[in-house]
């Protein structure tokens, strides 16, 4: 499926604003402050029922209303797909409101297997150089898409996490609730990890094949860390550490400890490459994403690019283009000047469309 239409109504300074005709590279332009963020932000509420700009929903809604409001019309990308509208609605005392082809819908899950969506922005520099939670979320986002044992796993496992710990935390070293939220914890754990491991494996040589033809001779390592010691079993390793766990009140190993490291000659990459340098990892590591998403699950996928000529020379943002156009998605991308992506080398089969941006409102060029 992709986007072929899109409605938004009191998204920041978007009032009100349709846009018809969406092509597979959509190109939005305007000075800063008109609004081009808000139509990438609008796209990912659609798509995740949330704001990437944060978690509060009052500077998201334009001021002058209680909600807003995003639809979009999905077409299949295939001869024997159906047509389905999506819709969701935020308001700003929470809450949210999802309506997939005609009829309520209650679950975000379901509404992110319709619409895959990567982002890429300013806030994705945290994947070099922020914590480890952010990588956990990144790495997820894969599995979720191409494993689909894993999510289940995946909140059993944080189920019995919450639960293991507030066993912890009631001071009772022998206690029966810990010994059975154990036993709950390391089977959804190993489910969790082994399906990360899996698709870590199948991640590495996608994702050093663009990043090579985007920086080549980088030496940027990845690997994958499961959240404790890899010559042990999870069972040793949680009771060889239960003293500990106890005196802290929280579990100190699992796959809610896991990692993705990239380093360059044994320091973390975010420490050592420079910033333009940094957002061509990030994009390659968005890239492999979306790549092994359209392989391993059949979607399309959606991919959201903040101003991307920032902090990128011309020859990269050539590179970056060639490879964004060979991959099977679409694109929302943002600039100042509207010649910088248009004039990139797409394919003849690509369909461009270009909108300018003024105060929130929205013209087809």
């Amino acid at each position: 499926m992709k986007l072929s239409s899109l409605a938004i109504s009191g998204v920041r300074n978007i009032i009100s604003a349709k846009i018809a005709h969406l092509g597979d590279v959509n190109i939005f332009t305007g000075l800063n402050g008109a609004g081009k963020t808000s139509i990438l932000e609008s796209i990912h509420i659609l798509g995740l029922a949330k704001s990437f700009r944060g978690s509060q929903l009052q500077p998201v809604i334009h001021y002058s209303s209680n909600t807003c409001t995003v639809f979009g019309e999905l077409e299949p990308t295939d001869l024997e797909g159906q047509h389905v509208a999506v819709g969701v609605k935020r308001a700003k005392k929470g809450g949210h409101k999802i309506r997939i082809a005609g009829q309520d819908e209650k679950s975000l899950v379901r509404l992110a297997e319709m619409l895959p969506i990567q982002l890429i922005n300013a806030a994705t520099y945290l994947l070099l150089e922020g914590g480890p939670k952010q990588r956990r979320q990144f790495i997820d986002w894969g599995v979720f898409h191409v494993e689909q044992e894993f999510y289940g796993a995946w909140r059993r496992m944080q189920r019995a996490l919450k639960q293991r710990n507030g066993a912890l935390r009631s001071g009772q070293v022998h206690n029966t609730p810990l010994a059975a939220w154990d036993n709950e914890f390391i089977e959804a754990a190993l489910t969790v990890d082994t399906a990360r491991q899996r698709y870590f494996a199948s991640f590495e040589p996608v994702f050093y094949d663009l990043l090579t033809q985007l920086l080549p001779d980088s030496g940027l390592v990845v690997s994958y860390e499961r959240g404790w010691h890899s010559d042990l079993s999870l069972d040793a390793v949680l009771k060889e550490a239960k003293q500990r766990d106890f005196k802290r009140g929280f579990t100190h190993y699992g796959p809610h400890r896991a990692d993705l490291k990239l380093t360059i000659n044994g320091l973390a990459a975010g420490q050592v490459l420079s910033r333009g340098q940094q957002k061509l990892v990030v994009c390659a590591l968005k890239l492999a994403q979306c790549q092994l998403m359209i392989r391993g699950a059949a979607k399309a996928c959606i991919l959201l690019i903040d101003d991307l000529p920032a902090e990128i020379d011309h020859i990269h943002q050539a590179k970056l283009c060639r490879l964004l156009d060979g991959l099977n998605l679409q694109l929302f991308m943002t600039c100042v000047e509207a010649a910088d992506l248009a004039n990139q080398p797409w394919s003849d089969e690509k369909n461009i469309a270009v909108f300018e941006l003024r105060k929130g409102e929205i013209t087809a060029l």
